[in-house]
């Protein structure tokens, strides 16, 4: 199965997988929370899985579809929805073939 995964760096990690779990929780554009821990989130986007693991320095971001198309369209939305969560720390998503 094809995926992606990306690094992102910030001190607040935590606080944001916080703030991603309460945000997804609710199911917005039909996203279904998978799983949830103190460290972890997975989300069913529909047509993708998001993984979203929170360290000390860092956001990890992995996203798994059927194909590279779809992949590429999820990424970009996740690429979206992390930025604009994270506009005042300045994140930036970039992504790696896993």
């Amino acid at each position: 199965m094809p995926a992606l995964e990306a690094h992102v760096e910030t001190p607040r990690a935590d606080r944001y997988l916080t703030q991603l779990t309460s945000h997804l929780a609710h199911g917005p554009g039909g996203l279904q929370v998978l799983s949830e821990s103190p460290d972890e989130l997975v989300v069913d986007l529909g047509s993708a899985t998001w993984t979203i693991h929170s360290t000390p320095d860092e956001l990890i971001l992995r996203l798994q579809a059927d194909d590279p198309a779809t992949l590429e369209a999820q990424s970009s939305r996740v690429t979206h929805r992390i930025e604009q969560l994270g506009r005042r720390d300045n994140l930036q998503v970039t992504w790696q073939p896993s």
